[in-house]
């Protein structure tokens, strides 16, 4: 074994080598409502413990969203008492973590397995995955990288309970008698296997902490051991008991946080969203086989159902279940079967995602299954051909590591994220939108006005575009086409109190103010804790000569 210690570090090397052009992005897309503007929050050290009662949610943000990732929140708030807004730092923070997570998964291939070459084989091909770009880039889905480490070190920990009691032996020829091994069901509470598995309880809370995902983990526990012939990947029945009932009490400080086990609006189901769920597993299994073709942000326009994508949707969960299910088959394949199967769930939109339909975030913790089995053909293929095995793993490192050095150069700053967008998908108004968001950011409102109209030309419904392009048509002088987009939005959407908020200020800066305080008064009627907008009736009945009316406002 001590031949082959430096395996660990090579594999951290790997992992930051492939990811050091990222070290020098700055902040981008939900970065800065998540991060940058909870600066004054996070400058009070008292708000840390307010976090265990807050949803993550960004700043401003009126609607409760179905997020509960406290631990996530906290590292922002101790990366900004450490480095302040330098986004260096945030995104070493990523890399470094990523590569940890590298680490944790090959020995925890190493801890199951027995497996030299099989754990670092998969635990290369994890660290140069494409698919994986999305969550070290991009600073906000540190969550993702948490909630991987966390349910790597729970499960690391139960494995280790076990081999402690088994004299810890892992074969130097990677290969172990496993009928000789003891169940991890027959490990006493009582025993020094007790640490490891107290460890593994705490490790698995943080990781519901990080992010929801997580909730599959004693099922994937359940599932491997009911199937497995070998002892040793049975679970004793106490400690799955214990799995179950951090994951219910996790639920219930969720449902006192955020008023919804799961999500305000539930599950859904019909067959129309039977066939938006195909179409999901479709770009899943896509994503898995050829990630290269990849986009950050995929709406559900693009999620199109087909029946030739829902029946490679079905026959791919089909496969799962036959690998997981199937007792022949090896203990990797079995293993990386289960866990993809059960790590879809989660993302499969049973329950709608509000963030995106689609992300490849949602694949970091999900491509370890992949992966496994992936480095078990290969070892497979070494096993017959040593030098064609090895040249396999090498021609594959240097695909998809090429790929994914290629792919951190898209994240760098918003307006290149947001042209990636547009070529991945020239139809999707939102990310037109969001690089018009970008440019009036920037001050340039000509590029602002054209990238808000080629998004209403995409998408007529999105109502965003047509207020904020009404926004950049104000701060232009141009008050009568401002007025009008705001007129329009508001005879789509009546609701739509900041349009009616923008519409009254349009009036305001014309003259009309009988008609502006008309607006203004419905805005505050409709939802009074609106950021300005009582500001905004206060300055419009100070310019009537209304003061009483404008000190109550």
């Amino acid at each position: 074994m001590k031949k082959w210690g430096f395996l660990p570090l090579f594999l951290f090397l790997i992992t930051v080598a492939v990811y050091a052009n990222s070290l020098f992005s700055g902040f981008g897309w939900y970065d800065k409502p998540l991060i940058i503007a909870k600066q004054e929050f996070f400058s009070h050290p008292e708000n840390a413990l307010a976090l265990l009662a807050l949803p993550d949610v960004a700043l401003g943000t009126r609607e409760k969203p179905p997020y509960y990732r406290p631990l996530d929140t906290l590292s922002y708030m101790l990366d900004h008492y450490l480095w302040g807004l330098n986004p260096f730092w945030y995104h070493l923070e990523n890399v470094l973590l990523h590569a940890l997570v590298v680490v944790l998964f090959y020995l925890l291939l190493m801890e199951v397995f027995e497996n030299r070459k099989l754990a670092f084989f998969a635990a290369t091909l994890f660290a140069v995955y494409p698919v994986n770009t999305e969550s070290v880039n991009f600073v906000s889905a540190r969550n993702t990288i948490f909630c991987a480490a966390f349910s790597l070190a729970s499960l690391l920990f139960l494995a280790k309970s076990g081999a402690e009691m088994n004299g810890g032996s892992i074969q130097e020829s990677g290969r172990a008698n496993m009928t000789n091994k003891k169940s991890l069901a027959s490990v006493p509470l009582k025993s020094g296997g007790a640490k490891w598995i107290a460890l593994a309880f705490l490790a698995y809370f943080l990781a519901l902490f990080s992010k929801e995902p997580a909730v599959v983990l004693p099922f994937f526990l359940l599932s491997f051991g009911f199937v497995s012939c070998e002892q040793k990947f049975k679970v004793k029945k106490t400690v799955l008991a214990g799995f179950f009932a951090i994951t219910a009490i996790y639920f219930v400080i969720r449902h006192l946080v955020l008023g919804a086990f799961i999500a305000n609006y539930g599950m859904s189901f019909s067959l129309s969203r039977f066939k938006f769920i195909t179409a999901v597993y479709f770009e899943h299994f896509r994503l898995f086989v050829y990630p290269f073709k990849l986009n950050a942000l995929y709406t559900e326009q693009k999620i199109v159902f087909s029946p030739l994508k829902a029946a490679a949707a079905i026959c791919g969960v089909l496969f799962l279940l036959y690998f997981s299910l199937n007792k022949k088959s090896p203990a990797p394949v079995r293993a990386g079967a289960q866990w993809i199967f059960w790590g879809l769930l989660p993302v499969s939109n049973l329950v709608k995602i509000p963030s995106a339909p689609i992300a490849e975030r949602f694949q970091y913790t999900i491509i370890f299954g992949f992966v496994l089995i992936l480095g078990y053909l290969v070892e497979k293929l070494a096993l017959r051909k040593a030098v064609i095995g090895m040249a396999a793993l090498l021609a594959l490192a240097i695909i998809l590591g090429a790929r994914t050095f290629e792919r951190n150069f898209v994240w760098r700053d918003d307006i290149s994220l947001y042209n990636s967008m547009i070529r991945s998908d020239p139809w999707n108004g939102t990310a037109y939108f969001n690089l018009g968001n970008d440019y009036g950011e920037r001050g340039d409102l000509e590029s602002a006005v054209t990238e808000f109209r080629t998004a209403l030309a995409k998408d007529p419904e999105l109502l965003k575009a047509r207020v904020n392009l009404g926004v950049a048509y104000a701060k232009e002088g141009r008050m009568d086409e401002a007025a009008q987009e705001f007129r329009s939005a508001l005879a789509k959407d009546p609701g739509y109190i900041m349009a009616r908020v923008d519409l009254g200020t349009a009036y305001m800066e014309k003259g009309l103010l009988p008609d502006a305080i008309r607006e203004l008064r419905v805005a505050v009627s409709m939802g009074p804790s609106v950021p300005g907008a009582n500001l905004v009736l206060g300055k419009i009945y100070e310019k009537a000569g209304l003061h009483d009316d404008a000190a109550r406002a």
